[in-house]
């Protein structure tokens, strides 16, 4: 099977289930930061909603874009370090710009509050 489609079929849903819990809960924490029913809080979800996908479809293209090496494509031990490197790399990335946002978000309400 192809490197690339092992990396996509684990990818796709990975990132779906990531991206619904991760919004559920955060909305939890931008309903304390800007108040419950807040306009702001609804807009500002969404808008990182938005940006998830735009970020996980842009590591998936990146992803796909890139070539497989020589000996991914002719041994299973290569194609699963290739597919485990490719995921560590895009679960990394988009954990690190999460917390960024979440870091920004706790920066925003700590503000206010003060």
């Amino acid at each position: 099977m192809n490197v690339l489609l092992i990396f996509a079929i684990i990818y796709i849903p990975l990132m779906i289930v990531l991206g619904e819990v991760i919004h559920a809960q955060g909305r939890k924490l931008l309903q304390h930061a800007f108040g419950v029913n807040s306009p702001v809080a609804s807009a500002v979800s969404v808008l990182l909603r938005i940006g998830w996908y735009m970020t996980a479809a842009g590591l998936l293209f990146w992803n796909l874009g890139s070539d497989v090496g020589d000996s991914a494509k002719h041994s299973f031990f290569a194609a699963f370090q290739e597919v485990s490197l490719r995921l560590g790399i895009a679960l990394f990335t988009v954990g690190v710009l999460h917390g960024l946002n979440i870091l920004a978000v706790s920066l925003f309400h700590r503000k206010n509050v003060a």
